[in-house]
């Protein structure tokens, strides 16, 4: 399986109350995935801090507008946290993208190695489905599935 590593691939714009969040040509995560993007996909985003359900939310969110505005469409937008965990199996055998999500706290890269531990992400990985994509937002990400 391949990932694709991807560092802080937004810019945002920030006009009054409103935030706009765009990817970043130099990330190069719109060239990496273009000709591999599935129409209209389920897209999952797995949490590095479960429980800051706003950040992932956020980050999902943010994440999705800015494939949209480089014309890789989304179809649909889950995440998996700790509230959602009791069906990360089936969560992840529908997702068509998967993005491992960096994190903000400082202990970010703890909890993901343990959430990720406690739902046995890396061998839920192995089913994905044909052609499915792999996007992590930092290389700690990446190392947490192995």
């Amino acid at each position: 399986m391949e990932v694709i590593v991807a560092p802080e691939p937004m810019d945002y714009e920030i006009r009054g109350m409103y935030r706009f969040a765009t990817l970043r040509e130099d990330s190069g995560l719109a060239e990496a995935v273009r000709g591999r993007w599935p129409e209209n996909p389920r897209l999952l985003m797995i949490a590095a801090e479960p429980d800051n359900d706003t950040y992932t939310e956020n980050l999902a969110m943010d994440l999705a507008t800015a494939l949209v505005k480089a014309d890789l469409p989304v179809g649909e937008l889950r995440v998996l946290q700790r509230e959602t965990a009791d069906v990360a199996a089936q969560l992840i055998a529908g997702a068509d993208v998967v993005v491992l999500a960096d994190g903000e706290g400082d202990d970010a890269d703890a909890q993901r190695e343990a959430f990720f531990a406690e739902l046995g992400v890396p061998a839920l990985l192995v089913d994905l489905k044909e052609g499915a994509v792999v996007i992590a937002l930092c290389e700690a990400a990446r190392d947490a599935i192995g």
